[in-house]
């Protein structure tokens, strides 16, 4: 006797990991593992799978009336803890000002800083709830939140513990102290680094508020050896590094993640083949953010292509935040993965389930549908799984299933 019953599924995306203890990368980038039937959930758990599962009792029972079921979509990079928009700065950005031309007067990560600093604790808190709602809808039933519009000891602390709310979709926090040099270190940016280093980083490890750091590795940012000294010195304190990585130069960031032994090189629209094999051997997963480069209207693609072929684990995520990607859908996510990078959406879909999973080690409990593993699963009114990036501004997630409870249904 199960507790909740998924039945009359079309195709059932398991993107199972079975004996592979690693991320999927080459040719098993696209093993979505297709199957059919039914799934079965006991408590928080998956008791059975596909024809195994169509004949189970169950308390309650979905009938996913031909659609697709799939993992619960896990988004591995996302800057989920700010308030207010800069829809000025996108429009700014229509007439053709550059992202770096807003950040040299004022706008940008600064904006967001001020923003940040000035709301109180209850209203961050409600931002963030907010928000977490809407990547529910979207089918998003795991994130990754940084932090980094803080920029100071109080207030990195301050959105740290703004991200620790109940809610349905599981949040695994990073420490983005090394976003950006905050306006009143613009002056003596080493005396910040030593701030990052040696308060920032001490106190998020005394409280046990982030499992990761990252840095922003770019021109007018961070430099290659800055962003060492950070990654290094949030190692020291517990936390294992991220790096934003080549986005609007070759700045090194992919090779930094790598001398480090971070888990992710994020952005990397300037990688080259070369950086994928340094990744490959480091050990380190590419994380493709598609949302972005479109909104910035970049001409430069992430190689994903590249990637794939030189056997670069790769994920995929919105970089949700309120400059350069105001974007929480996956399925759009997928579709602009696709579209703007060359991938497949079998690729896509394993990106934003099973390796965006490994990015923040929980690949043995999300990310795929097996036995015993956390039921985080989606219903999708669809009759074949391309049709998730296909259908372009349309929502696909009809039922959204988090730990075993039906948390969204129509």
């Amino acid at each position: 006797m199960a507790d909740l019953l998924i039945r009359n599924a079309s195709q059932i995306l398991t993107c199972a990991v079975g004996e592979n203890a690693a991320p999927f990368a080459g040719k098993n980038q696209s093993a979505i593992g297709l199957t059919t039937g039914s799934i079965a959930i006991e408590g928080d758990r998956i008791m059975a799978i596909g024809k195994a599962a169509d004949n189970t009792k169950a308390a309650r029972v979905i009938d996913a009336r031909g659609g697709v079921v799939l993992p619960g979509f896990v988004d591995c990079h996302t800057h989920a803890v700010f308030c207010g928009h800069r829809a000025d700065e996108f429009e700014l950005r229509a007439k053709g000002v550059s992202y770096e031309a807003i950040a040299r007067n004022g706008g940008g990560i600064q904006k967001s800083t001020g923003q940040l600093r000035e709301a109180t604790d209850e209203e961050l808190r409600a931002a963030v709830l907010r928000h977490l709602d809407q990547f529910l809808d979207g089918g998003t039933t795991t994130i990754e939140a940084k932090s980094g519009y803080g920029l100071s000891l109080e207030h990195e602390l301050r959105a740290l513990r703004a991200l620790d709310v109940p809610h349905a979709v599981e949040v695994v926090r990073t420490c983005l102290a090394g976003h950006s040099v905050p306006p009143e270190y613009k002056s003596k940016r080493r005396d910040y680094i030593t701030l990052v280093c040696e308060e920032i980083f001490p106190a998020v490890q005394r409280d046990q508020l982030a499992e990761y750091c990252d840095v922003f590795v770019e021109k007018n940012v961070f430099t290659f050896e800055e962003g060492q000294a950070i990654l290094d010195a949030g190692k020291r304190h517990g936390m294992r590094g991220r790096v934003h990585a080549d986005q609007l130069s070759r700045s090194g960031g992919a090779r930094l993640a790598c001398r480090v032994g971070a888990i992710t090189a994020d952005h990397l629209e300037y990688a080259t083949r070369e950086d994928a094999v340094a990744m490959r051997e480091a050990g380190v997963t590419a994380v493709l953010l598609p949302g972005a480069n479109y909104v910035l209207n970049q001409d430069q693609r992430a190689p994903a292509r590249n990637m794939i072929n030189m056997q670069c684990p790769v994920a995929v995520a919105t970089d949700f935040n309120p400059g350069s990607a105001p974007i929480q859908s996956m399925p759009l996510t997928l579709n602009l993965a696709c579209v703007r990078f060359g991938m497949t959406v079998a690729e896509a879909i394993i990106g934003a389930t099973i390796n965006a999973a490994h990015t923040i080690n929980r690949h043995d409990k999300i990310g795929s549908l097996e036995l015993g593993k956390q039921a985080d699963v989606l219903v999708c009114n669809v009759s074949d799984y391309r049709e998730i990036a296909y259908w372009l501004g349309r929502n696909p997630i009809t039922h959204v299933i988090k730990k075993g409870v039906l948390v969204r249904e129509p």
